[in-house]
C-alpha cells in the first residue's frame, strides 16, 4: 500500500514547497516559540532541497533544538527514528549549549503525527 505522503519531493521543487508549508501548518503550534537554527539554503539563496532538515526548529531559551531529516520513500521505504544528541546554538556573537532531538522518517500520516506528538512534548514547558 502506497500511503507515502509528498513522496516525489526530491524530484519537483513544487512538491517540495508545498511539503515545507504541510509542515509549517501541522506544527504552527509552536509558532512564536521557536525559530529555525539551520541553513537550509546556499549563500546564494538557492534552496539545499535534499529534506536535511525539512524543519529545524529550537528553543534557545529552553536549550532545546530539533529538527525533522525527511528521506526518500523510494529509496528507504517505511521508516521512523529519533535521537538526541548534544550541540550548542548560535547565540549572538556566542555560543550556548542546548540538547537536539532528531527525527528522521518517511512521510505518512502516522509519522507526521508520532513526530508532532515527539515535538509537542519536546517542547512542552518542563
Amino acid at each position: 500500500m502506497n500511503d507515502f505522503l509528498f513522496a516525489d519531493f526530491l524530484a519537483d521543487h513544487a512538491t517540495y514547497a508545498a511539503l515545507q508549508a504541510y509542515w509549517q501548518a501541522r506544527l504552527a503550534f509552536l509558532d512564536g516559540h521557536c525559530g529555525p537554527y539551520l541553513r537550509t539554503a546556499f549563500a546564494n539563496g538557492q534552496p539545499f532541497y535534499d529534506g536535511n532538515p525539512i524543519v529545524n526548529l529550537a528553543d534557545r531559551d529552553a536549550g532545546k533544538a530539533a529538527r525533522i531529516v525527511q528521506q526518500c520513500p523510494h529509496e528507504f521505504g517505511h521508516d521512523y527514528t529519533s535521537f538526541e544528541q548534544a550541540i550548542e546554538l548560535a547565540d549572538g556573537d556566542g555560543h550556548i549549549p542546548a540538547r537536539e532531538k532528531i527525527i528522521v522518517l518517511t512521510l505518512t500520516l502516522a509519522t507526521a503525527q508520532r513526530a508532532e506528538d515527539e515535538l509537542r512534548a519536546w517542547f512542552a514547558p518542563a
